[in-house]
C-alpha cells in the first residue's frame, strides 16, 4: 500500500511541477515578445520520492529558466509540502507519519503532522467568504457524498458551485457541508450567499434534475436559463430502462445533441419522448423540461460540450473521491472541512490560471 501513495504522489508533484514551470514560460514569453516557446528537454533530478523525469520548457533565446528547478541536479522538497499532498490524498495523520518515516528514515508522530495541516477557520472562512469581483455568467451547481462520523458513521452532502468567467477561467466559488441529503432549500441559502459576495450578471445555471431547483433557480437568478444537465439524463434514463434498449436510446439522444439549432434539437427531443414514453412513463416526466435540456443549443458549437454538462464537476468529484478512499471516512466535521478546504482550493487555483479551449469565443459569446 505504502509502495501505490508514493508513486500517486509522486505523479501529484511531477503534474504540480510542471503546470508550475509552463505557467513561468507563458510569463516569461509575454515579458519577452522578441522570443518564442522551443519545445522541452529532460532532467531526471533525484528527490525524497525517487528519480522523476521532468520535461523542462525552453525558449529560443536560450534564457528561461524555472526557478522551481535549481540548476544543482538535486530537487528537494520542504517536508510540510509533502505532509500536505499525503494528507489531502487520503491518508490520516498517522498514516501520513507512517509513509514520511519510510521515505525519509525518519520517525514523524501524527501529532507533528496534524500540526503542520493547522488549518484555521479563519482561513477557511476568509476562502468561503472572499468577494467576488469578476462576473460569472454560467454557474455549475453539484452536490456530491462523503462518510462523516459524528455518533454514527452517514454519507453527508457537499454542495460545489463551479463559475465560468467572462474571460474563460473557472473557478470554484463555494462549497459547503451542511449536513444531510442534497436539498434544494440549501441551494437557495447558497445562491443567496454567492448574491451576498458579489456574484452578479448569472445568465445560465447547469445541475442536475433536483426536485425543487428550478423554482430556486428562478428565485434568485429570475433572468437566467436553467440548463439540466445531459449526463444526469442519460445516467436516469439507464436506471429506468431495460439494458436491450439502452443503447438505442443512447444513439437517437446523441441524434438529438447533434442538432443544427435548438428548434430543431426540441422538435426532435419531442419526437423521442413520444416514442419512448410509449414503453416508459418516466419519458413523459421530461415533456415539460423540453425547454431545459436545449438552451445550450442557444451557443456556437464548439461551446456546446461546455454548456450541456457538470462534467467538470462529476470529474472533480472523482478525484475527491479517489483522494478520499484511501481515509475511508472523517471522524470529525473539523477534518472533513480541513480536508475540503484544501482540496477544492487546490483546485480552484488549478482552473483559474489556464484558459478554456476557444476563450475567445467564450468571451464574445458571454460578453454579448
Amino acid at each position: 500500500m505504502d509502495n501505490i501513495i508514493i508513486n500517486e504522489l509522486s505523479k501529484y508533484f511531477k503534474s504540480m511541477i510542471q503546470e508550475i514551470m509552463l505557467s513561468e514560460r507563458e510569463k516569461y514569453l509575454k515579458e519577452h515578445s522578441e522570443t518564442r516557446g522551443n519545445g522541452y528537454y529532460i532532467r531526471t533530478p533525484k528527490t525524497i520520492l525517487g528519480d522523476m523525469e521532468l520535461e523542462i520548457p525552453r525558449t529560443r533565446d536560450g534564457n528561461f529558466k524555472p526557478s522551481i528547478i535549481p540548476e544543482r541536479k538535486r530537487v528537494t522538497f520542504m517536508l510540510d509540502d509533502v505532509i500536505r499532498a499525503l494528507f489531502t490524498a487520503g491518508l490520516s495523520s498517522r498514516k501520513t507519519g507512517e509513509v514520511i518515516r519510510n521515505l525519509m528514515g525518519t520517525s514523524v508522530s501524527a501529532s507533528f503532522v496534524s500540526s503542520n495541516l493547522e488549518i484555521s477557520e479563519e482561513v477557511i472562512s476568509k476562502f468561503m467568504n472572499r468577494e467576488l469581483t469578476e462576473n460569472y455568467p454560467v454557474i455549475y451547481i453539484d452536490a456530491t457524498y462523503i462518510s462523516l462520523k459524528r455518533d454514527t458513521v452517514s454519507k453527508e452532502s457537499v454542495y460545489v458551485v463551479l463559475g465560468l468567467s467572462t474571460d474563460g477561467r473557472r473557478e470554484i466559488l463555494t462549497y459547503c457541508l451542511p449536513g444531510g441529503d442534497e436539498k434544494s432549500s440549501v441551494w437557495r441559502d447558497i445562491f443567496i450567499n454567492l448574491t451576498n459576495r458579489g456574484l452578479r450578471g448569472v445568465k445560465m445555471v447547469i445541475s442536475d434534475d433536483l426536485p425543487g431547483i428550478g423554482e430556486v433557480i428562478k428565485e434568485v437568478f429570475p433572468n437566467a436559463d436553467h440548463q439540466l444537465c445531459w449526463f444526469h439524463l442519460k445516467k436516469n434514463i439507464k436506471n429506468k430502462v431495460r439494458k436491450s434498449d439502452f443503447d438505442e436510446i443512447l444513439k437517437e439522444l446523441e441524434y438529438v445533441f447533434e442538432s443544427n439549432n435548438e428548434d430543431e434539437a426540441k422538435s426532435r427531443l419531442h419526437a423521442f419522448i413520444n416514442k419512448w414514453s410509449k414503453l416508459y412513463r418516466y419519458f413523459n416526466n421530461l415533456r415539460d423540461k423540453i425547454n431545459s435540456y436545449c438552451y445550450f443549443f442557444k451557443f456556437h458549437p464548439k461551446l456546446r460540450s461546455y454548456f450541456s454538462t457538470t462534467n467538470w464537476l462529476e470529474r472533480c468529484f472523482k478525484e475527491l473521491k479517489d483522494n478520499i478512499r484511501i481515509r475511508g471516512y472523517f471522524h470529525s466535521e473539523e477534518s472533513a472541512n480541513k480536508f475540503l478546504y484544501l482540496f477544492f482550493s487546490d483546485k480552484s487555483l488549478k482552473y483559474h490560471e489556464r484558459k478554456l479551449r476557444y476563450s475567445n469565443i467564450i468571451e464574445e459569446t458571454l460578453n454579448g
